[in-house]
């Protein structure tokens, strides 16, 4: 008897015993999608790659920081805490000593509950221990491995695919796609704490071939590294594929970077890795070769060397022998989609090469780096520049360099950068008769006979940000981009992507004003002081967005948005001779609840609307309204996610983007248009201890619409449907 109740009591402590540690996982989860959440709510685009985001943080999860001895450098790159935040638990390490409990850290200025249980899952207070040598054997014996199978393929299928005659074919290669309409996607990493990393990633697209014809050897795409840490003086190496991130990413910054959202209005400083392993599938924004940071006392060293094929539209010229060479690539094409025989021509047909160093000293209270980069192309970049991309780069070699830094005031925590370019051989190839635009074309202080030879450009950034109560932060930022500044790799905050042409400030703020309330705004204001694509005259422009959240309790949120952009455009409905410049305005309002019913249900209802206004036009106006449902809890195995959204807009201008659930590592901004409905869902079922099974289906319908997309991508249907289905060994 008494051996009985010994069981049911081990039973139910074990019982108890997972339900805590998946309810600690799904808390996790939770935080991080709900975190890449809020900072993709500010990025139009339909399909972006957080792969490395969500990696770090999973990490995180599971190798919990130990907050007793983590640095401030790895402190800032858990994207969990501000750098007051930072600054206030290191000042209260030194001054009080070991952290006892995870109570103690409401005691730390900055620190407050909600903070505490974001950072929670993430971290641990422990005693410290002391760093050793690498443990090799170790490391294999008791590292984690990950595989990652995934399928994609959407119904019916486009044009691309359909059967094509033979002399259709002759006379057009490209009529059709080589491959099959699936999307195949396999990842393998193998990892051991935060000290190794090794990891191989392959990828096909639709439309690309596999094991035949120009894939012989299977996928389209491969990526592979070795990625180690503390290696006695070397603090990071990396071999094969990586991101090299520095600074505020004025000079050189791989990968994604987060620009202005409305739900993180202060969090505008970049927190530089400098170099991280590579796990995506963007097939030509990484670096591919080695790099290492070597350590001494408060110095770093990193030096880069990077040596791949990237995609380019090539240029040939005949030689005195009538064969055609090739003189140089006309753009860089950033698809990596390789689906007909033209699009294989620029597969990797271009020759990157960027080597260089940076430099920090790691402060006290600071940081303050110093960038060189030297890159060079084979054949040279080419283009027929139109009138605003005159100050765009051209040419065969680039050179960058930069200084950033960074320091904490009191409450008050300073950062910027500034950078300069040198094109070492622009082509002067534009003479004052050549390019003769419009007077009121030109920037302030330039003039036409030096602003086409000026082969230097000049890129600033400098923000502060400011903790000035519990309760209240804000920040400044103000950025300078000129418009002859030229770096590839250069991805830094602004209105636009990359970095050149643009001025601006920035004014961010977050309020606590009441218990259950918290409010976000931002405003924005920039110039562009050379031409752009669609205004024919420096233009200018604003955004603000204004957004608050209530929590009466804790399983009910009630939030609200607002958001309204104003910027110039051109607008030539009566064809004239000069484009007329007019004010194009985007205004949107958000409404939504979310609601945890209980244990195992959670609803989140949301209605959205968009205004456009263009010169002298009526207002058009979209509407979307959704309905997520999340199951979770019934079983310790299975989870669902469900939404159905309506929506109608009158065209492109008045689309609205939301957030979609995905498979795990998959990240989706869908946008909203025209007219119809959207339903899907997700599913999450734990098949063994170490398997996962993944699995969504999703389907559009357009009510005034025979089909979707143009081209070979062209869908003869008013219905698209999209099914993925995705395995997670971890063993």
């Amino acid at each position: 008897m008494t051996l009985r109740i010994s069981l049911i009591g081990f039973a139910c402590l074990f019982s108890i015993g997972l339900s805590a540690q998946r309810e600690r996982e799904q808390q996790a989860l939770d935080l991080i999608e709900k975190r890449i959440e809020y900072l993709m709510q500010s990025f139009e685009e339909s399909d972006l790659d957080f792969t490395t985001l969500f990696d770090d943080l999973y990490f995180l999860y599971e190798n919990p920081l130990n907050l007793n001895a983590a640095t401030r450098e790895e402190l800032e790159n858990t994207y969990l805490l501000n750098d007051y935040q930072t600054t206030q638990l290191l000042l209260y390490r030194d001054k009080y000593g070991l952290i006892q409990t995870q109570y103690e850290l409401i005691h730390i200025p900055g620190f407050d509950k909600t903070t505490i249980d974001l950072l929670l899952p993430f971290v641990k207070v422990g005693p410290v221990e002391k760093k050793s040598k690498f443990p090799i054997k170790s490391a294999f014996k008791y590292g984690r491995s990950e595989l990652i199978l995934r399928h994609t393929r959407i119904f019916p299928e486009s044009v691309g695919y359909a059967s094509v005659s033979d002399s259709v074919l002759a006379e057009n290669p490209n009529a059709r796609y080589l491959g099959s309409p699936d999307r195949l996607y396999v990842r393998y990493r193998f990892t051991y704490g935060k000290k190794l990393s090794i990891g191989i990633t392959g990828e096909k697209d639709p439309g690309e071939e596999f094991f035949r014809g120009s894939q012989k050897n299977g996928f389209d795409f491969y990526s592979g590294h070795i990625f180690l840490r503390d290696l006695g003086p070397i603090k990071q190496l990396a071999l094969g594929d990586y991101h090299l991130q520095v600074g505020q990413g004025l000079t050189f910054w791989s990968g994604f970077g987060f620009r202005k959202s409305p739900s993180q209005t202060v969090a505008t400083k970049r927190f530089a890795q400098v170099l991280r392993p590579y796990t995506s599938t963007d097939e030509n924004n990484f670096m591919r070769g080695a790099a290492a940071t070597l350590n001494y006392q408060f110095v770093d060293l990193t030096l880069f060397y990077s040596n791949k094929g990237i995609d380019g539209n090539l240029q040939y010229i005949p030689d005195t022998t009538d064969r055609e060479q090739i003189g140089s690539f006309s753009s860089i094409q950033s698809t990596g989609l390789h689906r007909t025989p033209s699009e294989l021509e620029d597969k990797n047909a271009i020759k990157e090469v960027i080597y260089g160093a940076a430099l920090d000293f790691n402060l006290k209270d600071g940081k303050i780096g110093l960038l060189a980069v030297q890159s060079s192309f084979d054949p040279e970049l080419d283009r027929n520049l139109q009138h605003y991309q005159r100050f765009e780069f051209e040419g065969k070699e680039n050179f960058n360099a930069g200084l950033n830094y960074q320091f904490n005031l009191n409450k008050f925590n300073f950062f910027g950068e500034g950078a300069i370019s040198k094109n070492t051989n622009y082509p002067l190839i534009y003479g004052d008769s050549s390019f003769t635009p419009y007077s009121n074309q030109f920037p302030e202080g330039y003039q036409p006979n030096n602003v086409l030879k000026n082969t230097e450009g000049v890129a600033m950034l400098n923000g502060v940000i400011m903790n000035l109560d519990p309760r209240f932060k804000a920040t400044i930022l103000h950025r300078y981009y000129g418009p002859d500044y030229q770096s590839l790799y250069a991805d830094a905050f602004g209105e636009r992507s990359g970095v050149k042409n643009e001025s601006g400030f920035y004014f961010g703020a977050e309020f606590l004003p009441i218990k259950f309330v918290s409010v976000s705004a931002f405003y924005d204001m920039y110039k562009f002081p050379w031409l752009s694509n669609g205004i024919d005259k420096p233009g200018k422009g604003n955004e603000f967005s204004g957004q608050i959240i209530i929590n009466p309790m804790r399983k009910l949120e009630f939030l609200f948005l607002y958001r309204n952009e104003s910027k110039d455009k051109n607008y030539n409905p009566l064809n004239e001779a000069i484009n007329p410049v007019e004010v194009e305005r985007r205004q949107r309002y958000r409404f939504q609840i979310t609601a945890k019913v209980n244990r195992f249900v959670t609803m989140r209802t949301r209605f959205e609307t968009s205004k456009y206004h263009l010169a002298n036009n009526a207002n058009d106006l979209g509407y979307l309204l959704y309905q997520d449902l999340y199951i979770d809890g019934f079983s310790s195995k299975l989870a669902l996610k469900f939404r159905y959204a309506l929506f109608d807009t009158k065209d492109y201008n008045t689309r609205i983007y939301a957030y979609e659930n995905d498979l795990r590592y998959q990240f989706y901004v869908p946008a909203y248009y025209l007219k119809g409905s959207r339903v899907y869902m997700v599913v999450r079922w734990k098949l063994a201890k170490f398997t996962t099974f993944n699995f969504k289906i999703s389907q559009t319908f357009l009510a005034n619409e025979d089909h979707f997309g143009s081209g070979k991508d062209l869908i003869n249907s008013d219905t698209r449907t999209e099914i993925k289905s995705q395995l997670i060994f971890k063993f």
